[in-house]
């Protein structure tokens, strides 16, 4: 036997033994390190920070007479932070106005001067109530955040009184005067659809008789 030849091929065996051995430890620090990082979570990015506006809804109300000689003007906003009135009528009216702020609100927080009557409430500094009146002139605010809850139904209930009075209508009358004002702006609204149709109908008629020529 060549035992010079058996030699090399042991040393040869144990040098692709060792290379195995390395590339099977790389293998295995490897896989460690992207276990390592498969397992570790990024926290998820903060949302940004947004600040949230408050929504407000708005209702109003006009009323306007049909009486020339004493026009009456009554206007009622309702929103989530306030309540206003306001009204101009003629001045026959005043006392009637007057009588019914007096039964309602009484004396207490009034100021008179003269022909003006200022009824008024604040809380911390800040107005929380406020009536005026002056000959054929009423206006009227609440802020509704900080009144309580049953003075602003008193006031709700004030204003529709006033606006029946001012208006010389009652609930009844003035959806009857609503359902004729509605059939009014529908009779009109028909009256320019049929227009736009006849002008349709002639552009029509010209742009075949250009066609034609």
């Amino acid at each position: 036997m060549n035992f010079k030849k058996s030699k090399n091929v042991n040393r040869s065996i144990r040098i692709v033994d060792a290379k195995r051995t390395f590339c099977l430890m790389l293998v295995a620090a490897l896989f460690s390190t992207f276990s390592g990082n498969a397992q570790t979570v990024p926290d998820p990015p903060k949302p940004p920070k947004t600040t949230s506006a408050s929504s407000s809804t708005s209702y109003s109300i006009e009323i306007d007479t049909d009486d020339d000689q004493h026009n009456s003007s009554v206007s009622i906003s309702i929103s989530d932070d306030s309540y206003k009135f306001r009204a101009s009528y003629h001045k026959s009216k005043n006392e009637g106005v007057k009588a019914i702020l007096l039964n309602k609100l009484g004396k207490e927080n009034l100021n008179i001067n003269g022909n003006t009557y200022l009824w008024s409430d604040s809380q911390n500094g800040d107005e929380v109530f406020e009536c005026k009146l002056t000959k054929g002139h009423l206006r009227m605010y609440v802020d509704t955040e900080v009144a309580s809850k049953g003075f602003i139904e008193k006031i709700n209930k004030l204003g529709n009184d006033l606006k029946y009075f001012i208006s010389g209508t009652d609930a009844k009358k003035e959806g009857e005067r609503a359902a004729a004002k509605a059939k009014r702006e529908i009779e009109k609204a028909e009256r320019e659809l049929a227009r736009a149709k006849r002008e349709l109908e002639r552009a029509e008629r010209e742009a075949k008789r250009a066609k034609k020529n």
